[in-house]
């Protein structure tokens, strides 16, 4: 018996949900920043910043104008790219997405047997809001929320 396809109440893309970046865990962004910029060539974003509810520093570099790669370092012992690090040494730790209304998306994703995994509140290059889920068959995946115009102003 084959299970139905899956459906959301409400089209995702919709929601504005359309691909923002990939997540890499790295033992060491400064390293990282040595052959993702200087042997690549791809532009640093911006400088690394530390994202204390999630224990990891990240640093964005973008490959070309439509393609970004968020470099993750484990901050702390309770970090969460420990495992894959420990694993496979570096490598995809996630892909991520933005959406208009991320309640909004996580409604139909849990709809879809999404699992919600994390959240997290900070104003971080322009967003505010994220959620890390698992699809169905467990691979991770983050959703970014984008400030609106009252909220960076305020």
């Amino acid at each position: 018996m084959t299970e139905p396809p899956l459906r959301s109440a409400l089209p995702l893309h919709t929601l504005g949900m359309k691909f923002h970046h990939v997540g890499v865990a790295v033992p060491s962004i400064e390293k990282a920043l040595e052959y993702y910029v200087g042997l690549f060539g791809f532009e640093q974003v911006a400088p690394p910043i530390d994202v204390p509810p999630e224990q990891v520093r990240v640093c964005f570099v973008r490959a070309d104008p439509g393609v970004m790669i968020e470099l993750v370092e484990g901050v702390g012992d309770q970090n969460p790219v420990e495992a894959i690090l420990e694993r496979t040494g570096a490598g995809t730790y996630h892909i991520c997405y933005q959406v208009d209304d991320i309640d909004a998306a996580i409604r139909i994703l849990r709809k879809n047997k999404c699992l919600p995994f994390r959240r997290f509140e900070m104003r971080c290059h322009g967003f505010r809001r994220f959620a890390f889920l698992l699809t169905p068959d467990r691979q991770l995946f983050e959703l970014c929320e984008a400030e609106n115009d009252e909220e960076a102003s305020s």
